[in-house]
């Protein structure tokens, strides 16, 4: 199984490489998706448009944690996709115990910041008088559970470095059912509301998380976590670090431009809010589907970047954004068509109801465009290229959302304010793509000006020929 594992990353066919990696991850992220979807349609149940909106005004506290999950998730399987294509299997070993333990480290110290810090972070939430209550019980439930929801987003892409994306889904998939069976306990029968809800996201991240070390410590994995291994190795940290920062920086904009979002929406009025909230959880459908597949080829691009074989890396890119931008395109049509229907399952409110469906077919126009833009984005952390992959996390939205939603919002209105995503993610699409190529552009004429001084030397050469062979 080990060895096919190898086998896929390296050898074959492109396009059945991209969707045996890709389409369990993103089954499993679709897993995700309930998460938020399962949570939006019980509390919409309520009747109660604060608590709608509160649900949504906690969204940027649990994308922070998630944060800084995926900082340590994606900087080590970054470097732990490379170093198997280096074939330094204890150094991936090593990256594993390390990235495990920052989890549970940075999980505690959330989990404390958070909760003596509640209340003035609710209100910068933008939590109004009428959802402050509910807005603070739901965060306050989600910064209990830091070490879960942290260590199982990162345990999840860990194991997808070393091509285990079933594993992955399987553990998704436990979290979400517990959360779809919990929810309605918690929120109706125990009489919790939204709190209930915080309290069953919560329980499916420590069952999921609790697969993943069960998935370890049978050795149903190519790697291992070894306590004996753990050490403060600064390659390894840097590593770690240097791609992990700059993924993070991502969620972490994305964390504040949606605080920034919802107190713009808040402006308007709370059902603003709620209807935000709806349309955005729908949309996250989409966003997740291409997150999958850039989760999916990062480890091929890693494992054939660390083997030198930028023409196989290069058709992965080509094939990756090909198919994400159909499935974009397709879904964009899908949901401007029936956003009202989808909109209506997850509220009764007509006023909701009404702004979330315009605010919707607004926010469908990204759709084409995110999935090659996240591609692009992934491939970058994936080549291990930290000073590039930092400016694509900052820009989408520190550079380009946040300015233009501020700009258009203060030009246009609610018009602008809702025309801001699509406008940004059609700029990020032409900027990551451009700069994706560059970086492969240099790295093949580096490899052919090696590959070319090899030649000229007969001693190098021969070296080589020996390894071949004995390989």
């Amino acid at each position: 199984m080990k060895t096919d594992r190898i086998e896929l990353l390296a050898n074959a066919p492109v396009t059945k490489a991209i969707m045996v990696m890709s389409l369990p991850v993103v089954l499993g992220m679709m897993v995700q998706v309930l998460y938020n979807l399962v949570d939006t349609f019980f509390i919409g149940k309520l009747g109660d448009p604060n608590q709608l909106a509160a649900a949504n005004l906690a969204m940027p506290a649990f994308i922070l944690m998630m944060a800084l999950g995926g900082m340590i998730g994606t900087g080590a399987s970054s470097y732990i996709s490379r170093s198997l294509g280096e074939k330094k299997q204890e150094q991936a070993d090593k990256t594993l115990t390390i990235g495990f333990a920052l989890c549970f480290f940075l999980g505690a110290i959330v989990t404390v910041v958070g909760i003596l810090f509640l209340k003035p972070l609710v209100s910068v939430l933008g939590a109004s008088a009428d959802t402050s209550g509910f807005a603070s019980e739901y965060v306050f439930v989600l910064f209990l559970g830091g070490i879960p929801i942290m260590a199982n987003y990162a345990m999840g892409q860990l194991l997808r470095a070393e091509g285990d994306a079933i594993g992955s889904m399987v553990g998704m998939f436990l979290g979400t059912v517990t959360n779809i069976i919990l929810d309605p306990i918690f929120i109706f029968v125990f009489g919790m509301g939204v709190r209930g809800a915080a309290i069953a996201t919560v329980l499916g991240n420590l069952i999921s998380l609790s697969y993943y070390l069960l998935h370890y410590a049978q050795h149903k994995t190519l790697l291992q976590i070894k306590p004996k291994l753990f050490s403060f190795d600064k390659t390894i940290f840097r590593e770690i670090f240097s791609i992990g920062i700059p993924a993070s920086l991502s969620q972490v904009l994305m964390g504040v431009a949606l605080i920034v979002l919802n107190n713009i929406a808040a402006g308007y009025s709370d059902i603003v809010v709620a209807g935000l909230g709806v349309s955005t959880r729908i949309m996250s459908i989409g966003t997740f589907v291409f997150m999958g597949f850039a989760a999916g080829c990062q480890p091929l691009v890693g494992y054939n970047y660390g083997a030198k074989n930028f023409t196989r890396v290069r058709e992965i890119i080509m094939q990756g954004i090909l198919i994400t931008s159909i499935i974009g395109v397709v879904l964009s049509l899908f949901l401007g068509v029936f956003a009202k229907s989808i909109t209506g399952v997850f509220t009764s409110t007509p006023e909701v109801v009404e702004a979330a469906t315009i605010i919707l077919r607004a926010l469908i126009l990204s759709l084409p465009f995110i999935g090659g833009q996240m591609l692009s984005t992934v491939t970058v952390q994936a080549l291990g290229k930290a000073l590039p992959a930092l400016f694509l996390s900052i820009s989408r939205q520190g550079l380009f959302f946040l300015p233009l939603l501020l700009l258009l919002n203060a030009v246009f209105g609610f018009k602008g304010f809702i025309y801001a995503q699509p406008a940004t993610d059609v700029l990020m699409f032409l900027v990551s793509s451009s700069i994706l190529w560059s970086i492969l552009r240099k790295e093949v004429r580096i490899a052919s000006r090696e590959k070319s001084d090899k030649r000229e030397n007969p001693v190098e050469l021969s070296k080589d020929l020996v390894m071949e062979t004995l390989e």
